[in-house]
């Protein structure tokens, strides 16, 4: 389970860098230079192209937003499991006793017996469709994470490209990008980009409480 929570998050970080910059700011005139050329095709020798990648597999391991909420989500379901697991260890014990009983004709009547056996299995039951709640719960949670962080590393993408002026910024993840020179890894930079940002956002703070 807390293997797929962390492929899930990474894969929604795949996402959040695959995007096309088209944000066109007012008087940016490095922005709209950098359009025309990727249009025509015409480059200086040696400038580089106004596109860059990410290593999402670097981002997922040192965005300090993503490993927190890793980390909240994968208590949840820690904690989940716990209780599911106290409830299922008390009903193996009522189970245990029950089949103890009917072994040494303990039951006074049919009735009785029948009516323990109906409420054990009622209590397993309740226990499935409980343990069905928390899966779903945790995976609304996952859900409802995952958007988040997503809406924010595109957000904070957009407010660090204001002074790059890339116009197209992928996300590497295994083997998607075959080859890119090094000129154009910005994971360093993001990276150390986003957790200033949320070292002094209001996420952080509640975070550390």
């Amino acid at each position: 389970m807390k293997e797929k929570i962390h492929y899930v998050i990474e894969a929604v970080l795949a996402v959040a860098v695959i995007f096309l910059f088209v944000l066109q700011f007012s008087g940016n005139k490095k922005s709209t230079t950098a359009n025309v050329a990727v249009t025509s095709g015409n480059f200086a020798a040696g400038d580089p192209m106004p596109i860059a990648f990410i290593d999402v597999d670097s981002l997922m391991s040192n965005y300090i937003y993503s490993i927190d909420l890793n980390e909240q989500i994968t208590k949840k379901y820690e904690n989940s499991r716990a209780s599911l697991t106290e409830k299922l260890r008390k009903l193996q014990t009522e189970v245990t006793d029950f089949q103890r009983k009917v072994d040494t004709g303990s039951f006074l009547s049919t009735e009785r017996l029948e009516a323990e056996q109906q409420r054990l299995m009622k209590k397993d039951q309740d226990l499935q469709e409980l343990q069905a709640q928390m899966s779903q719960e945790l995976g609304e949670e996952q859900l409802r994470m995952n958007k988040e962080l997503r809406k924010t590393i595109i957000l904070q993408l957009q407010e660090f490209n204001k002074s790059k002026g890339y116009q197209i910024v992928y996300g590497k993840m295994n083997d998607n990008i075959l080859y890119a020179d090094n000129t154009y890894d910005i994971t360093g930079e993001v990276i150390e980009f986003l957790n200033r940002h949320y070292a002094s956002s209001p996420s952080a703070a509640k975070t550390d409480e």
